[in-house]
């Protein structure tokens, strides 16, 4: 079957189940609602995007149309994962019950990349050293990785069409790198975007981004692991960089890092492109998709990339120096988005429900 025909019947069926979800299972309780005190869009908005592109998923996977090889446990992590999201998005799970899961998880998706490393080679290029493929250094790495990556992408998923479309990059990428074609998986992500950007007709939820961010991660590993693991760096840059951003902005003052605010990029973005916010998505996903070339053979690749990480990391400077420089008082006046970071929530800090969108 030719790849547009693929990308067609991807996006005919992401459009049916998106329009489905927002007609039928929205109004049973996932729905993000606008309050006074976190939400910036006008009006309640259907959360099943993630929902939607789930059962995409199971039905290509049904139906034998996956395109990728994943083990057995890679399917039991990124199921779980997008149950884990469905439950949070309905009943808004604290970060405390959500850690034990997310964790477990990691630690079950590391094995098998673990053994894989340990036996076929002794040591792998990682940021100019020979990193040892011995269980008891590549375990941990991995199990970190794993961990972070989805709560990295659930972190970025703050307004309309920037984690769908950075999705859309990553499997261009992580597929092109891994040899395998997934029109019809891109024609569905494509659906559900063009019904969250410019104005979002429903969220992709941390259904889909927890689902998503397991999946990248996974297909992350078998495509650059046992050859350069450094480019898994350069492929997630945005997200690393952003979730550093905020951590370094959280300390600088002195707040609780599990505890989510408004200190992301794509809210720095969006205040300064002013009234045109529905331009702070694509150049935010132009500045993720520079390092990404590092991974491709792009002419000019190594020289366009080491400039996207340049221009990434010096976008995040500048939002660091304008967070840095307001005072406190001030900051806690703003808009808070409570998107909490299992594990790092301390003891005795109220817990509040996750995600949140501004309207564009």
């Amino acid at each position: 079957m030719p790849l547009w025909i693929q990308s067609a019947v991807g996006m005919i069926l992401g459009l049916g189940l998106s329009f489905a979800m927002i007609r039928w299972v929205a109004p049973l309780g996932w729905m993000d609602l606008p309050d006074l005190t976190r939400k910036h869009h006008g009006h309640a908005v259907a959360r099943t995007g993630g929902l939607a592109l789930w059962l995409g998923l199971i039905l290509l996977q049904i139906a034998g149309k996956v395109p990728f090889q994943l083990q057995p446990l890679d399917w039991v992590a990124i199921h779980g994962m997008a149950m884990l999201g469905l439950v949070d998005d309905r009943i808004n799970l604290s970060a405390r019950s959500k850690a034990p899961v997310g964790l477990s998880i990691a630690v079950l998706l590391a094995l098998h990349p673990t053994m894989l490393l340990s036996k076929t080679l002794d040591h792998v290029p990682f940021l100019d050293m020979h990193l040892p493929t011995h269980p008891a250094v590549i375990f941990p790495l991995l199990t970190l990785w794993f961990w972070a990556i989805p709560q990295a992408y659930n972190l970025i998923d703050g307004i309309n069409g920037l984690s769908l479309g950075f999705a859309a990059l990553l499997l261009a990428v992580l597929g092109w790198n891994l040899g395998i074609q997934s029109a019809l998986l891109w024609g569905g992500l494509v659906a559900v975007l063009a019904l969250n950007y410019p104005k979002a007709r429903h969220f992709l939820g941390d259904c889909g981004a927890l689902m998503l961010g397991t999946l990248f991660a996974i297909l992350a590993v078998q495509a650059f692991a046992l050859s350069y693991p450094s480019l898994m760096l350069w492929v997630f840059a945005y997200p690393i960089v952003d979730v550093s951003l905020v951590v370094g902005i959280r300390y600088w003052h002195a707040r609780p890092l599990g505890l989510g605010d408004r200190n992301h990029l794509h809210f720095w973005m969006i205040e300064q492109v002013g009234q045109r916010s529905w331009a702070a998505t694509p150049l935010l996903l132009g500045l993720a998709g520079l390092p990404m070339l590092r991974a491709t053979i792009f002419p000019g690749h190594t020289l366009i990339s080491t400039l996207g990480v340049l221009a990434l990391v010096l976008v995040a400077l500048k939002a660091f120096k304008d967070r840095a420089q307001s005072p406190a008082e001030d900051e806690k006046q703003k808009v808070l988005v409570h998107r909490e970071v299992p594990l790092l929530v301390r003891q005795g800090m109220k817990e509040s429900p996750s995600g949140s969108y501004p309207e564009l």
